[in-house]
């Protein structure tokens, strides 16, 4: 009797490092299943993916109530990387290794997201790059990271630029924080602004975690520029928005490819936000027709008493791709999840989730400006809720 029950252990538990893919869901306690990852809840990146966050948590709040996923209740577990790529990379090791975890959530930013998938791929552990936009993550020969419904980072400035063409404006400054993903956006802006004809008279980088734009901002008005595309962090445009008023510099346009769609710009910058233009990747407007986002709004506004922004949305579009991937593997085997993600096509609060080969996929920008304390969708133009305005010179603004 001892000699058969040991032999049926034994074929378990070879079975179980035979096939390493294969969660563990079923062995723990309280018939839970872990998503994990990391997330920059301390370093430079602290506080600037909350919404990402908020959106995982509601998501996996209303999975539950409806009774979990593959017949488990679902656990997020959320580690500090410190916005740190050694760190995130020895976290991740653990996370595959020691804690089994069932499915594997992306890490905050591309430069932290493209150390990642050389773990995911050494494991054989898919993953959605949540807070990742570069596209050269995806062309590493890569097949086990995939990218969230989003805009390719080069064409965050699109249609600003389209915009400053569309107003007579020739003559522009492109600055950026050295970064990966910030370098990725310039490259974009600098493609765009050659093809629509217009003058690059300054480019600049700065290091991060700069706050003293005063002499960057003396060259740009020495340049002559008549825009400012700002290719930085959510603080780096902060600080560059007061440089602009401190220094009394008249530009048409200041279009910021992060800040002005973070939930906080507004209040932060009173009147230095009106008409600040900026990118978003998704809009909280029941009205362009996609299944779902009402709701999504609502319930979101009553858990955590604001309207979600395209973080929180892409980050909840994310986790219906999970669920729905999973759903399709029928088990948390890795390599069955991994074939589903890359098969499916999901409807989600963001439009439809498909990918190519490479687990690349991507949509059209959305450019927002402040206007009356408010957001506003100004291109493109059938999707535009008022008109974009140039900016007034600092004077006239004083007037209103």
């Amino acid at each position: 009797m001892y000699n058969k029950v040991f032999s049926l252990l034994f074929v378990c538990l070879l079975a179980r490092a035979l096939m390493p893919g294969l969660a563990l869901a079923d062995h723990r306690p309280g018939n839970i299943a872990v998503m994990a990852g990391t997330w920059a809840l301390s370093g430079k990146y602290t506080g600037a993916g909350t919404s990402f966050l908020k959106g995982r948590e509601l998501y996996v709040e209303q999975l539950n109530a409806r009774g979990g996923l593959l017949g488990h209740k679902v656990k997020i577990k959320t580690l500090d990387d410190k916005s740190d790529r050694r760190s995130a990379i020895e976290l991740y090791g653990k996370l595959i290794t020691e804690d089994a975890v069932d499915i594997v959530l992306g890490p905050y930013t591309s430069h932290i997201a493209d150390a990642v998938a050389n773990v995911m791929e050494r494991h054989k552990r898919p993953f959605i790059a949540l807070g990742a936009v570069s596209p050269t993550i995806f062309q590493r020969g890569r097949k086990y990271v995939f990218r969230p419904i989003s805009v390719v980072s080069q064409d965050y400035q699109k249609g600003a630029l389209l915009l400053a063409k569309q107003a007579g404006i020739s003559r522009i400054a492109v600055i950026g924080a050295e970064n990966q993903f910030t370098r990725q956006v310039t490259k974009g802006a600098l493609n765009w602004a050659r093809k629509l004809g217009l003058e690059v008279v300054l480019l600049r980088n700065y290091r991060g975690k700069s706050k003293d734009f005063a002499d960057l901002f003396d060259q740009i008005k020495t340049s002559g520029a008549e825009a400012i595309f700002s290719n930085g962090l959510y603080f780096d445009s902060i600080h560059q928005l007061r440089q602009l008023q401190k220094s009394n510099m008249d530009v048409k346009i200041f279009s910021s490819a992060l800040a002005p769609a973070t939930p906080e710009f507004i209040d932060e910058m009173g009147p230095l936000a009106e008409y600040v233009l900026g990118f978003s990747q998704w809009q909280p407007n029941p009205e362009q027709g996609i299944p779902g986002v009402k709701a999504f709004i609502e319930t979101y506004k009553g858990r955590f008493g604001e309207i979600p922004n395209y973080r929180a949305a892409r980050a909840y579009a994310a986790m219906q791709v999970l669920e729905a991937a999973a759903k399709r593997a029928g088990s948390f085997d890795a390599q069955k999840f991994r074939d589903a993600l890359a098969s499916i096509k999901v409807e989600t609060v963001m439009g439809p989730w498909e990918v190519d080969e490479t687990g690349f996929m991507s949509i059209e920008p959305t450019i927002i400006q402040v206007q009356n304390g408010r957001r506003v969708v100004v291109w493109p133009s059938h999707l535009a809720e008022a008109k974009f305005l140039v900016m007034p010179k600092w004077k006239d603004r004083a007037k209103n």
